[in-house]
């Protein structure tokens, strides 16, 4: 996780450019525990060029975030086998956020990837957020907790 995360800040380039992982990088900590052919998939389909300022000013006060205040309704979904935002790190986010009127859930699907809405699997995990968004709707200001393995 830590060596995604230093390559992604670009430490030793210009932020003007835009950080793409190459297709080993994406096998490594994207689109691990994927067969061959999905990983190439995926990456043809789903690559993007990230900003390289945005993802170093997630080391700075700009991303402070007061997790007692309220907060929009958050669903946190965690790739059991993500290597770059590990389960345990979701969990742990998900915990922060404790604003007694705020609505949050987290569900941990096993055997997923970073890219995990993105996996073959893709069908059997959306139906998961299709059933919290209809849920939610009009439910604002109800607190929801719940982990899913």
């Amino acid at each position: 996780m830590v060596r995604a995360g230093l390559s992604m800040l670009g430490l030793f380039s210009s932020l003007k450019t835009t950080y793409l992982p190459s297709f080993a990088q994406w096998q490594q900590d994207i689109a691990n525990g994927l067969a061959l052919a999905d990983q190439q998939r995926t990456y043809e389909h789903l690559l993007a060029p990230e900003s390289k300022q945005v993802i170093r000013d997630t080391l700075s006060r700009r991303t402070h975030v007061n997790f007692h205040r309220p907060h929009a309704p958050l669903l946190f979904l965690a790739g059991g086998a993500d290597r770059l935002m590990p389960a345990v790190l979701n969990w742990a986010n998900y915990r922060r956020y404790r604003h007694t009127g705020s609505i949050r859930t987290y569900y941990e699907l096993p055997g997923r990837n970073h890219a995990l809405l993105g996996q073959p699997t893709w069908r059997e995990d959306a139906p998961l957020v299709l059933q919290w968004l209809t849920s939610r709707a009009g439910a604002v200001g109800t607190r929801c907790a719940s982990k899913v393995t």
